[in-house]
């Protein structure tokens, strides 16, 4: 999320797509988390007729229909989205849009980055989300600015008018003409923001660089250059963004950072991501290297330097990172998911099957968790535990999965490889 009027803020052969699948997911769900903070779960809110209630997607597409007239309905199907999919960045980054826009009076003063709210305990749990988001996709397209602006802009305009008409005289024909002459005379930052929105994204890049002329910090000006550029897929733009933005980051003054993703950890690491992207894998491990160096805590940096050590072959470095970023992480699921894989495929196959174990009982949705225990378990021998695990895949997975008719020959093979319940 970006802000208006501010100061310029994881006897067969692990398949490999598994673990690529694994790397992909790095961040936690949320079913553990909110039992945690004593938050019940939303209720699985209802889709079309036919749809299929084990689809992330399904629930997305709900939750991005919803946005604009039901942001509650919105909040709760992004949750089940990020329930089925955890390492989806569009179900984290949606919940964040929700929760901000559920509540327009907050939105006015978060946008403006009115620190007691800022730093409240809702918001920043609300932030966390985004921040969350940025660790599975630091070059993440936020599809719900537009709404999120809308939102903030008539919260701005009926305040406005009713202080001048009274609440009587206000209507929607006032707040659309309050706003057309108020974005008249709107800087080059907002118009940027409202042309990402829209998709205009070279209109974007120009009135960002002209927002770089004006005075406050430049490094949340530059950091939204650097992630379009990336979105794009102009690397190398977006790498001389990050640089600059860094560079400003770290001449700023920290009492000037207000919101939890300012952070310059979150940036080496959007660069160590884009350099992995661009295959220089020497210049992301620096980038890594670095983003712990402020940060060592930060455990997608670990992660990632994990997983590039296991796909080198270093498996004394994967588990090392690995291991830290377990601990880092304190439990999240899609956390102990990349390590089970990753342990798995370096044959440590009871401590893998623990991890993933681990990842059934706190992601319970999670389809490719049961299908990477019932790898696990099958390669140790405990058939029956891994026909179990099979089972429950098939009972989670979307319809379409490419797992399907894996898991559905395995079970079969299994099933008739074991004696019959009462047999002796």
């Amino acid at each position: 999320m970006t802000i208006i009027n501010r100061t310029p803020r994881r006897t067969r052969a692990l398949p490999r797509a598994l673990l690529l699948l694994a790397a992909a997911a790095v961040p936690m769900t949320d079913t553990g988390v909110e039992a945690q903070r004593g938050r019940p779960a939303p209720r699985r809110p209802a889709l079309e007729a036919g749809a299929d209630t084990n689809s992330a997607a399904a629930y997305l597409q709900l939750g991005n229909q919803s946005l604009h007239n039901r942001p509650d309905v919105a909040l709760a199907a992004f949750h089940w989205a990020a329930q089925l999919d955890p390492g989806s960045a569009e179900a984290l980054y949606g919940r964040y849009a929700a929760e901000l826009v559920s509540d327009p009076r907050r939105l006015v003063n978060y946008m403006e980055g009115r620190r007691q709210v800022v730093n409240s305990p809702a918001v920043q749990r609300i932030d966390s989300m985004y921040f969350r988001a940025l660790t599975m996709d630091p070059f993440l397209y936020r599809r719900h600015e537009t709404e999120v602006v809308r939102v903030y802009l008539r919260t701005l305009a009926r305040a406005a008018l009713e202080r001048e008409e009274g609440p009587g005289g206000v209507n929607d024909a006032l707040i659309s003409h309050w706003i057309d002459v108020w974005l008249q005379n709107a800087g080059p930052t907002l118009r940027a923001q409202r042309a990402y929105g829209d998709g205009r994204f070279g209109d974007a890049l120009r009135l960002y660089d002209e927002a770089l002329g004006g005075r406050g910090r430049k490094s949340w000006l530059r950091t939204e250059r650097a992630r379009l550029y990336a979105h794009i897929q102009n690397d190398s733009a977006a790498a001389a963004e990050f640089t600059l933005a860094l560079n400003d980051l770290r001449g700023e003054d920290e009492r000037d950072l207000v919101y939890l993703y300012e952070s310059k950890a979150l940036l080496e690491y959007g660069m160590g991501r884009l350099h992995e992207r661009m295959g220089n894998e020497a210049a992301a491990r620096e980038a890594y290297g670095r983003a712990l160096a402020e940060d060592l805590s930060f455990y997608p940096a670990h992660m990632r330097m994990g997983v590039m050590a296991l796909m080198a072959g270093d498996t004394t470095t994967m588990n090392t990172e690995l291991e830290l970023a377990t601990e880092a992480a304190a439990g999240e699921p899609a956390v102990g998911y990349v390590h089970g894989v990753a342990l798995m495929q370096a044959g440590h196959l009871e401590r893998g099957a623990e991890r993933l174990a681990g990842v059934t009982q706190a992601a319970p949705y999670f389809a490719d968790g049961w299908f990477a225990l019932g790898v696990a378990r099958e390669r140790m021998g405990d058939r029956s535990a891994a026909l179990n695990a099979y089972r429950a895949f098939l009972a989670r997975a979307p319809r379409g999965h490419a797992r399907i008719a894996v898991a559905e020959r395995l079970v079969r093979e299994l099933d008739l490889s074991l004696p019959a319940p009462g047999a002796n």
